[in-house]
C-alpha cells in the first residue's frame, strides 16, 4: 500500500474514533456531573519518536522528519464545571470549585465523581445509584435515618442536631491521572487526597450538569463526518490507481 492510501485509512480510522467520542458526549449531555471527552491526535512520526527514543534528535536522524499518517495519541478530558441545576432535594449535591465525590464501587473500588444526584437505599445508605455507596471523609458509608437532613458547604451532613459524617470530597495532583471507568465517575492512577478547606463548597439542593456544548459536538461531528467521506474517496481513487497500475500500465501488446 503506497503512502497516499495510508494516509487516506488513517484518516478514516482517527476520524471515525472522533466521532465515537463525539457522540457518546452528546449521548451523555442530560448525565449529571458527566465530563466532555475529546481524542488527541498526533502525527505517525511524531508518535513513533516518543515510542523509540527519550531523545528526539537522535530518533528524527534515525527515521526522518516526514509524516504521512495521523493516529490517536489518547483520550482528554475536559473538567470544566458544569452549570447548576436546583433540584430542591436534599438528597442532592454539587461541588463548587475544586474536589470530587468519593464512591465506593464493586468493580473499581473507591472511584471519583462530580455526579451528587444521590438516594438513600432501603437500609439508609447514601449511594449513587449504579454506581456504589457515597464515602465519609473516614471512607465508611454514610448512613442516614430518613431524608430529613442539611449538608454544610464544607460538606458536614447535620440530622436532628447532630453531625452524622462528612462528604468525602477529594482531589487529584493532575487531572491526567484520571481514567474514566464509567459515564462520569473516575479512577486515578496515583492515588488522591482530601481537598483543603476554602478550594470548594458544597451546595445541597442542587447537581451538577453536565458540561457538554451541544452546538459545539454537533458541528464537530458534521466536520469529522465530512472529513471521513473525504478520506473514502481519496480511498477509493488509490485503489483505482492502483488497479490500473496492476493491469493496464506496461501491457505488452
Amino acid at each position: 500500500m503506497d503512502r497516499g492510501s495510508y494516509s487516506a485509512a488513517a484518516g478514516m480510522l482517527s476520524g471515525q474514533k472522533a466521532i465515537n467520542v463525539m457522540s457518546n458526549n452528546v449521548a451523555n449531555i442530560a448525565t449529571t456531573g458527566y465530563k466532555s471527552q475529546s481524542t488527541i491526535q498526533s502525527s505517525f512520526g511524531d508518535y513513533l519518536i516518543s515510542r523509540m527514543s527519550t531523545d528526539p534528535d537522535i530518533a528524527k536522524t534515525d527515521i526522518g522528519t516526514g509524516t504521512y499518517i495521523t493516529v490517536d495519541a489518547g483520550q482528554f478530558t475536559d473538567f470544566t464545571q458544569g452549570s447548576f441545576e436546583e433540584t430542591g432535594r436534599s438528597v442532592d449535591a454539587a461541588i463548587q470549585g475544586q474536589g470530587f465525590f468519593v464512591v465506593q464501587n464493586a468493580t473499581y473500588g473507591q472511584v471519583l465523581t462530580r455526579n451528587g444526584q444521590f438516594e438513600l437505599d432501603q437500609t439508609g445508605n447514601l449511594t449513587l445509584p449504579g454506581v456504589g455507596n457515597v464515602l465519609n471523609s473516614a471512607g465508611q458509608p454514610i448512613n442516614l435515618k430518613g431524608s430529613d437532613f442539611t449538608i454544610g458547604s464544607d460538606g458536614t451532613i447535620t440530622q436532628n442536631g447532630v453531625a452524622s459524617g462528612k462528604l468525602y470530597i477529594a482531589t487529584v495532583t493532575n487531572g491526567t491521572d484520571l481514567t474514566q471507568v464509567g459515564e462520569g465517575y473516575f479512577q486515578s492512577q496515583n492515588g488522591f487526597q482530601a481537598a483543603q478547606n476554602g478550594t470548594y463548597s458544597v451546595v445541597q439542593g442542587s447537581i451538577e450538569k453536565s458540561n457538554v456544548d451541544m452546538t459545539k459536538e454537533m458541528s464537530e461531528i458534521i466536520s469529522r463526518q465530512n472529513h471521513f467521506t473525504s478520506c473514502t474517496q481519496m480511498l477509493k481513487i488509490f485503489d483505482s490507481i492502483a488497479e490500473i497500475a496492476a493491469n493496464k500500465v506496461g501491457k505488452l501488446g
